[in-house]
């Protein structure tokens, strides 16, 4: 069955995309349902991601796909990411626009409050936020980042240790610098390539469960904060997340401080 599917895809992609329009509409309602999209915008949503299968999407995936994981899973991801990019556009049109509409992304605020200073004043709670965790600011963010395949410097690592030595440093940069060759990576094993490190960076001895939890946590405090007053938002998992990417673009480096030392 799995060796079907594949075939498929490198014979005839359209038709391997016209049998898992399923897998499509259910990954795309269950963003929905998380609030990342609305009911009424399920349809644009699916043309889009098929549009940018047609367009490349699909012959990427013929190119790059090789069969350590299965093909449904591999499909799943970039679909999901897919889902992510287009809300994440949709939230900056909406700032650049400075529209009122917060149903998108759930960053509910005062009704006449703009999206442009609802987001400046997330963007400072999170600072404060960040500030509180203290010394432990420069690892929590690394591993924000890393989680997020937001791509990491090497001021990103030295913070953390500034003593790091060269070679540990090289096999950060090695596996999580460039965020759009991992930006596919798969939970599993981007947690394997960073426990190592992470042991070694502290001198200590965590699981990768253990490693897992403590960034989901750090997730959920972000979240609880800006969902708990003055800014009353109603962030879910996968909102957060994308507002955590924003936050750590370039195009809002003018919203935060410069990066302590």
């Amino acid at each position: 069955m799995e060796r079907d599917k594949t075939e498929l895809l490198y014979r005839d992609a359209p038709a391997y995309l016209e049998k898992n329009q399923f897998v499509i509409r259910a990954i795309v309602l269950k963003y929905t349902g998380s609030g990342l999209f609305t009911s009424s915008e399920v349809e644009d949503v699916i043309q889009h991601i098929n549009e940018c299968m047609l367009t490349g999407v699909l012959e990427r995936m013929q190119s790059q796909y090789k069969p350590v994981c299965r093909l449904q899973t591999y499909f799943s991801k970039i679909v999901s990411n897919l889902c992510l990019d287009y809300g994440e556009k949709w939230t900056r049109r909406n700032v650049q626009e400075k529209k009122v509409d917060f149903t998108r992304a759930e960053l509910a605020t005062h009704e006449t409050t703009s999206a442009e200073i609802a987001l400046n004043e997330m963007y400072e709670q999170i600072e404060i936020l960040l500030k509180l965790y203290g010394s432990k600011r420069p690892l929590i963010e690394l591993l924000l980042k890393i989680s997020l395949r937001l791509g990491i410097t090497e001021d990103d690592v030295l913070r953390c240790h500034p003593d790091c030595d060269k070679k540990l440093l090289n096999k950060f940069l090695l596996y999580f610098k460039h965020d759009g060759a991992r930006r596919m990576a798969k939970d599993a094993e981007m947690y394997g390539q960073l426990l190592p490190l992470v042991n070694e960076l502290q001198g200590s001895n965590k699981s990768a469960d253990a490693l897992r939890k403590f960034i989901d946590t750090k997730f959920a405090e972000i979240s609880e904060i800006l969902n708990s007053t003055p800014i009353n938002a109603a962030l879910t998992r996968d909102t957060v997340k994308i507002l955590l990417e924003k936050y750590y673009s370039e195009s809002f480096q003018n919203h935060r401080e410069k990066p302590y030392r």
